[in-house]
This record gives structure tokens, sequence and C-alpha cells, in this order.
């Protein structure tokens, strides 16, 4: 098979059973370069110098496809305007988001890592236990406002 990109991005795309093309290591490299968890639109802008062509389509279904793959993790808008927001970082971790502007950021490493750590296992038994339902990852979200 011939693979349009850098080692890396080909092992990576292989272990989660992803073609390599030059327009998928483009996408998979700008969200990668962010934490600011961008729409599909934003990262289309991005990627547009890089890959003169590219269509929004094109964005949108890589997106979907590195979903599917666990390679990414789509975050649905909770805003007014229905648009989902991406993130490569798949650690655990918590993400603030802005009630009014639909923003969504990464709150620090060690403030995440309080909050997953002191998630009491007895209400995770309780789920699985009351409703049969096993928790095997744990998405958090704090909902707010930025200060301006």
């Amino acid at each position: 098979m011939s693979c349009e990109c850098p080692d890396q991005s080909a092992e990576l795309f292989a272990q989660h059973n992803l073609r390599c093309t030059k327009q998928r290591t483009a996408i998979y490299r700008a969200l990668t370069q962010t934490r600011c968890h961008p729409t599909a639109d934003e990262l289309y802008r991005q990627v547009q110098g890089q890959l003169p062509g590219v269509s929004l389509a094109t964005v949108y279904n890589t997106l979907e496809a590195f979903n599917d793959a666990g390679l990414i993790l789509k975050l649905p808008d909770a805003g007014s305007n229905g648009s989902a927001r991406y993130d490569a970082h798949r650690q655990p971790h918590t993400h603030l988001r802005d009630r009014c502007t639909g923003k969504v950021a990464d709150a620090p490493d060690d403030i995440s890592q309080l909050i997953l750590d002191n998630l009491p296992q007895h209400v995770l038994d309780t789920i699985r236990d009351r409703m049969g339902f096993t928790v095997d990852e744990v998405q958090v979200e704090l909902v707010g406002k930025f200060d301006a």
C-alpha cells in the first residue's frame, strides 16, 4: 500500500485501521497541534493552505472516521450553532465549556486529575449494580462562563 504520510502517522493510522492519505495526515496534525477544540469548519480553514482543493466534506468525513476509530473525541456542541468540536487529546481530562459562546478549553492537567481521582468508586459501582452499566471511561465537562 502506498502511503503519503510520515512513518509515525502511517503506523498510528494502521493501528486504527485507517487508510493513510495526505489529507488525513494534515487534518490529524492540525488537530493534534491545538488544544482549542476546533470545529470542522475551523479545521477546514486551517488546512486549506496546506491542501489546496481539499473540500469541507473531506474534513467532515475524515473527522468522523477518526472519531469512529477512537483516534479523536467528538464533543457535541451544547450551544446554539450545533457545531461539534474535536479533540485529539485522548488522555482523560476535564473540559470547560462556555455556555454562551460554546468555546471549549481543557482544564489544567493537575485540576483534571484531581477531579477524576475524586470520583467515588462506589458511585460507579452503584451505576453498574443498579443499571447494569459498567463505566469504562469518564468524560467530565464543566459548563459555565469564562470571565471576559
